[in-house]
């Protein structure tokens, strides 16, 4: 198995998302809110180099989505392919952050398909 994880701004698209995991048998995503590290170091005092940025990432309110997927190995493409078809070419700006990490075990999780 492999823990697949996302990360996006485009909060709009994450419905059709996990409409199509399902659809394609990938169950039991978790979906997060999350901070980026520019958003997070806006609130921090004493970086000079910052400060100039302070201001602009403060206004902005986007909030980020962090999606966790426990997957079989044969269904890593899968998700791969959806998240292209449903984000876009995730080497544009601002698109996402797709990310595979293998699981030595995944306790408590239904891997009978059923």
């Amino acid at each position: 198995m492999q823990l697949l994880i996302f990360f996006t701004k485009k909060e709009e698209l994450i419905d059709e998302l996990m409409k199509r995991l399902a659809i394609a048998g990938v169950k039991g995503g978790t979906v997060l809110e999350s901070t980026g590290m520019a958003k997070s170091l806006a609130n921090v005092d004493g970086m000079p180099m910052f400060d100039i940025f302070k201001e602009i990432v403060k206004t902005q309110n986007e909030s980020s989505k962090t999606i966790l997927l426990g997957v079989e190995e044969n269904k890593v493409q899968d998700v791969r392919n959806i998240v292209s078809e449903v984000f876009g070419d995730l080497s544009q700006p601002n698109t996402g952050v797709l990310m595979g990490i293998p699981l030595s075990f995944a306790d408590g999780v239904d891997k009978s398909g059923k």
